[in-house]
């Protein structure tokens, strides 16, 4: 989805015309689109250039800068992105900067599809799930995290999250929405679910409570989330865990969320 919104916010700001291979390079769907729920979803010109080979006609090349410490890779904002000429093929490591987006633009893009939608909400229905303010969404990430202990978060971080929500509102209640809930179900005593892709994002994206993890999943669905709900994430994102005071991926404080510390003590944007 960042690649996708980056690619096309630099094609609209300068008037070209963009196109965007519908498979990802992570492919976890075995070659079908991953962003089928959005309502037509442009993918510009047609684009079957498999990743890290350049599409037919490129003349120049855009590649997001990095520098590399021992534990991790820091991607600083690069306006020039906004500079490049026409037929140009843009390079993105990781682009979790906020500021090559514009939110109205995006929210336009990331329509969810009244089907997805209805079945969301029925889903949600039957599951007897309220996403009010006595509610609040928990959102981890399992598999291949589980294997870093850079990247996979601790008991500690959810119980100093869940202890923040609660001093804000006692009367609130969990729910985990996880791509692993078998893990899960062993971790947490709350209900824990994973319906399928659009469901999982229509949740964290209606949802008025969030306590996010380090990973992409949920960047999109919180950001363009319209109820403006309060949300928690690791500080220093992908090395909260590790971190000695710098951020990882890139500067993630320009999405807006509410930052916590290893101690439990949360911090703006």
């Amino acid at each position: 989805m960042l690649r996708y919104a980056i690619c096309r916010s630099v094609a609209a700001s300068q008037l070209y015309d963009f196109g965007i291979n519908r498979v990802t390079s992570n492919d976890y769907y075995g070659g079908r689109e991953q962003m089928y729920f959005f309502k037509d979803l442009n993918y510009g010109l047609p684009n079957n250039t498999p990743y890290g080979e350049l599409p037919p006609g490129t003349r120049n090349v855009w590649t997001e800068k990095r520098t590399c410490y021992p534990t991790h890779n820091y991607h600083p904002f690069q306006k020039d992105i906004f500079d490049v000429e026409d037929n140009t093929h843009l390079v993105i490591y990781s682009g979790q900067d906020a500021r090559y987006l514009s939110k109205d633009r995006v929210s336009q893009w990331f329509t969810i599809d009244d089907k997805f939608a209805r079945e969301s909400e029925m889903l949600l229905k039957i599951n007897k799930i309220k996403l009010d303010e006595n509610t609040c969404v928990i959102n981890c990430r399992g598999g291949e995290f589980k294997s870093s202990p850079t990247l996979f978060l601790t008991k500690d971080y959810w119980n100093n999250a869940i202890w923040n929500m609660q001093r804000r509102n006692p009367n609130m209640k969990f729910i985990v929405v996880t791509e692993d809930p078998e893990f899960y179900k062993t971790y947490f005593d709350f209900p824990v679910y994973h319906f399928n892709i659009h469901t999982d994002y229509y949740i964290i994206n209606n949802a008025k409570n969030l306590i996010i993890s380090n990973s992409g999943f949920a960047i999109f669905p919180t950001w363009l989330n319209p109820y403006n709900p309060f949300v928690i994430a690791p500080l220093h994102w992908a090395i909260h865990n590790i971190s000695v005071g710098q951020w990882a991926n890139t500067d993630m404080r320009t999405w807006g969320f509410t930052f916590m510390d290893r101690e439990g003590h949360l911090i703006d944007a």
